[in-house]
């Protein structure tokens, strides 16, 4: 496919170098899973060290999760997306969903339900079934046609989309009270949509693999650090979304929300921003999109588990603490007044024994 935007070159990828390419990209996303992770799980558990006023234990488990997400996690997806096609790599970060669901009931002590377990696998089945829809052409990427990509129409309207699944999750999803299934799918949602625009990553990543390689005429042009910009600010800003999250619902819920949407908002990148599924057969595009639709479903399932307050939701817990707390201080109150009427009648006691007698 040849273009006027840059040196836009249609190439396949050989059999031999370029697979192995693959298979690296491929294992290094998926050590990024497990290291997000491990940060998402100790995010959770600073609150339940906070819950238990553990302050310091809190801090440095959130400090050290925060941490994870924002090195060790980025640091792998840009060094598989340098490898591998970002069509590839998207559902490959279903991963994050495996080790959640088979970790979290350990570390954390939470329920894995059968409608948990069941949403879990659907998202993740269907993100890896997506692969094998992927489509095995890739572009020459140049300073040129990334400007091409991001002042295109396409993009422009995926922007305005995504401005608009923001803000209605900002302005209305996030105004239910908290531990309602709603606030907690927008939050999870949100901090993945944000996650999930990798377009920009994928972008940044060959462009400092061509550096490396000693060819770094692109980062010469701004457009190339916009593009840095905007992967620094969709790995950075989701963290505040996803920490709120997990500071008031279990990971088991929250992470599957949040791994859903990121792949469900890569995989519509990868086909709308960066074009990798325009020469595909229909076949290939449709069964792609459906397991697209396949991990919304997922996600539909899991949220509507959580609405019910006594069938293991978060929010349900949350009302079972609150009341259970209730509980144990109005016990206590009366503990103290039991004391103070005992008291009482105790100095009435001293007091009739040591008046004089008339």
């Amino acid at each position: 496919m040849d273009g006027d935007a840059g040196n836009v070159t249609a190439i396949s990828l050989p059999e031999g170098e370029n697979d192995s390419l693959w298979a690296v990209g491929v294992c290094l996303a998926v050590l990024g899973t497990l290291a997000g992770t491990i940060g998402k799980q100790m995010v959770r558990c600073s609150r339940l060290a906070k819950e238990r006023r553990k302050q310091k234990e809190g801090n440095v488990l959130l400090i050290a999760g925060l941490a994870l997400q924002i090195a060790l996690n980025p640091a792998c997806d840009i060094a598989g997306y340098a490898m591998a096609p970002a069509s590839v790599i998207a559902p490959v970060t279903g991963m994050d969903i495996v080790w959640n669901t088979l970790i979290a009931p350990c570390s954390l002590g939470e329920t894995l339900t059968l409608r948990r377990l069941s949403s879990a696998a659907i998202i993740f089945f269907t993100a890896t079934a997506s692969v094998f829809f992927r489509q095995i052409n890739e572009v020459n990427w140049s300073a040129e046609y990334v400007k091409h990509v991001l002042l295109a129409s396409r993009t422009m309207i995926y922007g305005l989309c995504f401005i608009a699944w923001f803000c209605f999750n900002t302005f209305v999803l996030m105004k239910y009270p908290d531990g309602s299934a709603v606030r907690g799918f927008s939050l999870g949602a949100t901090a993945g949509t944000l996650a999930g625009n990798m377009w920009c990553t994928k972008i940044v990543a060959v462009l400092l693999e061509q550096c490396l390689g000693g060819n770094c005429t692109a980062w010469l042009h701004p457009v190339s650090w916009i593009a840095l910009a905007a992967a620094v600010t969709f790995s950075t800003t989701n963290l505040y979304f996803i920490s709120l999250g997990l500071q008031h619902y279990e990971a088991l819920f929250m992470v599957t929300v949040f791994m859903g949407a990121s792949i469900v908002t890569n995989s519509l990148s990868a086909i709308v921003v960066l074009a990798e599924m325009d020469e595909a057969p229909w076949w290939k595009l449709g069964g792609y999109v459906l397991c697209i639709l396949g991990m919304m479903a997922g996600l539909v399932l899991l949220t509507e588990g959580e609405k019910d307050p006594t069938g293991g939701g978060s929010g349900g817990r949350r009302r079972e603490r609150a009341n259970l707390e209730e509980v144990e201080l109005s016990s206590s109150y009366d503990v103290r007044d039991a004391r103070d009427v005992r008291f009482d009648l105790d100095a009435r006691a001293f007091g009739a024994a040591t008046s004089p007698l008339d």
